[in-house]
């Protein structure tokens, strides 16, 4: 079983690319398991065609005996199922719980590992690596992780603090695929995002461009690989879901984070 986790901070385009991802992998025949790891639960509505889903945490609300793989399963088009953790109402709650909580279920239930999936892909908030956020690191779930970033210094700065927890629980079997550059212009400076990834020890898997049919699709609750199938950036994400794949965890060691003081002196072109 393939276990991919993307993550990222807050409106970088993660859940863009995580269900587009899992879009790629269940038009291609593959069985596929999406976790939305994200309290606002808007993960999975770019993949299914009802209306609201339902969430662990919702579940967990109302009656925690109601709790089962077949109660917070959603399914979506082209066979997916899909998972969405929730939370709780803002300024009510730890948002990472439910994160938490779903990892720990779908692992007592043996759901990513007893063979059912040949995919599963984690959509993951990285504003804050918490322990709840981190749970499919912690847990050794999320084997490879790609980092969503743009060339803003925040972006970078949550990257850097999420390549963190992956090196922490490295030992667990965890590795950083690489850094996916979104939303890229032409005047995108691709050589700061290039030294940012070798600062790191890793390296860019695509630089994705700003698209029109991103809007257009999320409109229509789709994917752009269903959208605009031809377009460059279904093109992008299709050379993604196979470099995943593709991967080899073995062969990469921890990445090479920076403290923060190294962060901003590189930021700033002193090193």
């Amino acid at each position: 079983m393939e276990q991919i986790a993307i993550y990222g901070k807050g409106g970088i385009g993660k859940s863009v690319i995580a269900t587009n991802l899992s879009a790629c992998y269940g038009m291609a025949g593959k069985r596929v398991l999406h976790v939305g790891c994200d309290p606002k639960r808007d993960s999975a509505i770019r993949l299914i065609d009802s209306g609201r889903l339902s969430t662990v945490m919702d579940l967990i609300g109302q009656d925690p005996d109601s709790l089962s793989v077949a109660t917070i399963i959603n399914r979506g088009r082209h066979g997916l199922d899909c998972v969405e953790a929730g939370g709780p109402d803002p300024g009510t709650g730890c948002a990472g719980r439910g994160v938490a909580r779903t990892i720990e279920f779908l692992d007592e239930q043996g759901v990513l590992s007893n063979g059912v999936y040949d995919v599963v892909v984690f959509d993951v908030l990285g504003d804050v690596v918490c322990g709840g956020f981190a749970a499919p690191l912690r847990l050794g779930f999320a084997r490879k992780v790609y980092i969503v970033v743009s060339e803003q210094p925040m972006s970078l700065y949550a990257a850097n603090n999420i390549t963190r927890a992956i090196r922490r629980y490295s030992t667990n079997g965890v590795v950083l695929g690489g850094i996916i550059a979104n939303s890229c212009l032409p005047e995108t400076d691709r050589d700061l995002l290039s030294r940012f990834a070798a600062r790191l020890g890793t390296r860019i898997v695509q630089f994705l461009p700003r698209d029109p049919d991103v809007i257009a699709s999320e409109k229509e609750r789709r994917t752009v690989v269903e959208w605009a199938p031809d377009s460059v950036f279904a093109n992008s994400v299709r050379a993604i879901a196979d470099e995943a794949l593709a991967l080899d965890p073995g062969t990469i060691g921890p990445p090479k984070t920076m403290t923060d003081d190294e962060f901003f002196t590189f930021l700033q072109g002193r090193a």
